[in-house]
C-alpha cells in the first residue's frame, strides 16, 4: 500500500503523523507536489497558495504542516532550491531575532532566507505569526515541534520546491 493514498494531519499543534487511510478521498485529492517531486530520496515541497509544507520520502508523505510565508510585500520567492545552511538557532541582525531550526535556502542579497520555528525576540519571548497566513519577512516559518521533526529530517542539500 503506497503512503500516498494516506491522510495526513497535526496533531495538538505537533507534528504531521499519519493517521488512517481514506483511499477514495486521498487518492482524488492528492497533494500540490505530486506534479513536481522527483520520487527519489528527500524533498521538501512548500504552497504559498495553501500555507502548508509536505516533506516527501520516495516520493511518499513523511509529514506536513501549516506554515506562514512572506507577508505581501516580503513574499516567498518561487522556485527550486536546496537546503544550503543548517543552524541549531540562527541570529538575524536585521530583525533582531532568535531563529530556531533554521534551514537556510536562498540568498536575497546579503541576507540568507530560509524555513525555521516561529522566531524569538532576545528576551526569548516568541513572535506569533499565525501559522496558515503570510506574515513572516520572507521566510517559511513553522511551529517549534513541527521545524524541529522537518530539521532533523531535512540533510544539506534536501530539495526544497516553492511554488504559489
Amino acid at each position: 500500500m503506497n503512503r500516498r493514498s494516506f491522510l495526513v494531519s497535526l496533531i495538538a499543534g505537533g507534528i504531521g503523523a499519519l493517521v488512517a487511510p481514506n483511499h477514495a478521498a486521498s487518492a482524488a485529492q492528492g497533494t500540490p507536489g505530486d506534479r513536481i517531486i522527483r520520487g527519489r530520496g528527500r524533498e521538501i515541497f512548500v504552497s504559498i497558495s495553501r500555507q502548508r509544507l509536505w516533506a516527501y520520502e520516495d516520493g511518499e508523505v513523511a509529514m506536513t504542516f501549516l506554515i506562514s510565508s512572506g507577508e505581501p510585500k516580503r513574499g516567498t520567492r518561487q522556485g527550486n532550491f536546496r537546503v544550503q545552511s543548517k543552524i541549531p538557532e540562527a541570529w538575524s541582525s536585521v530583525w533582531q531575532l532568535r531563529m530556531p531550526y533554521w534551514m537556510g535556502i536562498y540568498n536575497v542579497g546579503p541576507i540568507e532566507n530560509g524555513i525555521h520555528a516561529m522566531p524569538m525576540r532576545k528576551n526569548g519571548a516568541l513572535v506569533r505569526w499565525p501559522v496558515g497566513f503570510p506574515a513572516s519577512f520572507g521566510c517559511v516559518v513553522a511551529n517549534t515541534a513541527d521545524a524541529a521533526a522537518l530539521y532533523r529530517w531535512a540533510a544539506l542539500g534536501t530539495p526544497v520546491y516553492i511554488r504559489r
